[in-house]
């Protein structure tokens, strides 16, 4: 029996009828093998007590030692203990206050595993050992009627452990594996995420000491030792991305941050996916109005860096300049036009329907106010909530300066070719995009039946790649699109 499947069908036994706290104990089990004290927080009914004592099982003849609720002095041959336990921990007795710290002083190796009901930040900040503990397991308030009904129907007894013989860790196995897993090589994805997950830390203003970063490293380089691997991967990274951080505030930043870096790093080749992705709407509408608007020149003005229709009109007597893009005409979308102040102006919206003259709705809102009432007091368009209840206003046409402009057609001819040299360029990106995704999912997936793989992440893992690859499809069909369109036509 390999070292993986043994480990495997020992973990299997640990979590025989607990329902939905696999990982729970997946986790706890690399956190006590490599000697890391811990709390396993949990309300009333949980199941701290049968974690416990199944993680206990996992060690083969191990000499546990076991303080209750109750006033309990500590031993002073500490030291002599392969595992510390601190059940129903309360941090407002002083005795189990002063405990805590001989033990954690004291343990040499030995995992301290402390259970509670009250919450981590403040058992740990009273007791004044936040920075001591590795982490933190919660386990669920509860279990899911599925799980439930699973459960209901078993009949053995699931207060009593029993894990097969052969499967439970020796001691002399224990201090061995140690020795092994301090070699296991971090792979530049896992030092990478490690640091970033730091700084995501000092930009949370989150502590977290350096010797909690030694200790989570040992956890991730295990899981790698136990999946028979001589380096991590970001796999075995998954657990830094759920509330093991003790504070609900430190838990939310960084579990927010380590998904998305995560995800950055999984797509590191091909960054642009997601900070800049390619536009093929856009280049189907530049592609649509240049083959099917007329060649006509308009009497234009240069607004915000492009050539704009201007309409001034008149609401609540007051007079208000509108500044139309002129990409828009002759199209047969809503938008809204530029204000005066250089903005969208949301209470306004436009529609060319496929004509050169522009159709004007206005918001409800400001048609006994007007525009320009609201500009003074100082408030921008874009902080004004439209009431979404818009009022026809007018139509107004267009002035053509002249139709079938030779230079209009030069411009859009010249604007082909250059749309012509974008399109095989974005093909060739966007192919190469939909084979590195493929490659990353195919990557991800060789993880699937890992030991201690988060399984919640790694499925997010696989669908964002899934989506992002049916994304990249449909936009290289729209780029196919494009340049039918182009190809297809003999008006240039």
């Amino acid at each position: 029996m390999t070292l993986t499947k043994r480990i495997n069908d020992l973990l299997q036994a640990l979590s025989v009828d607990i329902p939905e706290r696999e990982f729970c104990i997946q986790l706890g089990f690399l956190t006590a093998l490599v000697g890391e004290p811990f709390y396993l927080y949990g309300r009333s009914g949980s199941g701290k007590s049968l974690v416990v004592d199944r993680l206990s099982a996992a060690f083969r003849d191990a000499k546990i030692l076991k303080i209750g609720k109750r006033d309990h002095e500590i031993p002073t041959n500490i030291g002599n203990y392969d595992i510390i336990i601190f059940q129903s921990f309360d941090p407002l007795k002083d005795e189990n206050k002063a405990n805590i710290h001989i033990a954690l002083d004291d343990r040499k190796n030995a995992p301290v595993i402390i259970t509670g009901d009250q919450r981590p930040e403040l058992t740990l900040n009273r007791s004044e050992i936040t920075d001591r503990i590795t982490l933190i397991i919660a386990l669920p308030d509860s279990i899911s009627p599925k799980a439930l009904c699973s459960l209901l129907q078993s009949h053995e007894d699931v207060t009593k452990t029993y894990v097969p013989a052969g499967l439970a860790v020796s001691n002399d196995e224990k201090i061995q594996w140690n020795k092994e897993i301090k070699k296991i090589a971090l792979s530049e994805d896992t030092l990478y995420i490690i640091a970033e997950v730091a700084k995501a830390c000092e930009d949370n203003m989150i502590y977290v000491p350096i010797r909690k970063w030694i200790a989570l490293t040992n956890i991730i380089k295990a899981a790698a030792f136990f999946n028979g691997r001589t380096e991590t991967r970001i796999t075995d990274t998954f657990f830094l991305g759920t509330p093991i951080w003790g504070r609900s505030t430190s838990n939310n930043a960084i579990t927010e941050s380590y998904a998305k870096i995560v995800r950055e790093r999984i797509l590191k080749e091909i960054p642009d996916i997601l900070k800049n992705p390619y536009d093929a709407d856009d280049l189907l509408h530049r592609v649509k109005r240049i083959l099917n608007t007329a060649d006509n020149s308009y009497d234009t003005k240069d607004f915000n860096n492009e050539p704009c229709i201007l309409y001034k009109i008149n609401i609540a007597g007051e007079p208000a300049p509108l500044y139309v893009p002129l990409r828009y005409i002759e199209s047969d979308e809503d938008f809204n036009p530029w204000n005066e102040i250089h903005q969208e102006e949301k209470r306004v919206r436009c529609n060319f329907h496929g004509t050169t003259s522009c159709t004007i709705s206005v918001d409800s809102a400001v048609k006994n106010i007007g525009l320009r009432t609201n500009m003074a007091r100082g408030l921008q368009s874009t902080q004004l909530k439209p009431q979404g209840k818009f009022e026809d206003f007018g139509t107004l046409p267009t002035y053509i300066l002249k139709e079938n402009d030779p230079d209009v057609i030069a411009q859009k001819k010249a604007q082909l070719i250059q749309i012509r040299q974008e399109i095989q360029a974005a093909a060739e990106n966007e192919t190469r995009n939909l084979q590195i995704l493929r490659e990353v999912f195919s990557d991800i997936k060789t993880s699937k039946d890992d030991l201690f793989c988060h399984k919640e992440f790694f499925h997010k893992a696989q669908e964002q790649v899934s989506e992002l690859f049916e994304k990249t499809k449909i936009v290289i069909g729209k780029i196919k699109n494009a340049h039918e369109l182009i190809a297809n036509q003999t008006k240039y």
